[in-house]
């Protein structure tokens, strides 16, 4: 179970979270407005098994060092926690990310 080596993929295999790099793939394509690299990431990360309250927490802390501009990021984790609130609702598909992942853009673009 522990891979015989201790690394960081290994650590977040063990773990059972997304690995932090490929969520802030996810966010440089919202920063950048690219509204369909950010969902091919989020739709692979969706089908490797996370489960949209793991890729949403770990969206969270990614998010929060992102290297963007300060009120960017502020609305960003707004966002993040309307959508972390519907999730934990009970809402917890695909199109809540999809949604989320398509706010971010826009927030981009304003």
């Amino acid at each position: 179970s522990g891979f015989g080596h201790v690394s960081p993929d290994n650590v977040f295999r063990v773990c059972d979270q997304p690995h932090p790099k490929l969520v802030a793939e996810m966010v440089v394509s919202c920063v950048q407005g690219n509204i369909d690299a950010a969902y091919t990431r989020m739709k692979e990360l969706c089908d490797m098994g996370y489960s949209a309250t793991d890729i949403i927490t770990t969206l969270f802390r990614v998010t929060k060092t992102a290297e963007t501009h300060e009120f960017v990021k502020l609305e960003y984790l707004r966002e993040i926690g309307f959508c972390h609130m519907r999730i934990a609702e009970g809402v917890n598909s695909r199109l809540q990310l999809s949604g989320l992942l398509c706010k971010m853009c826009k927030i981009t673009q304003q």
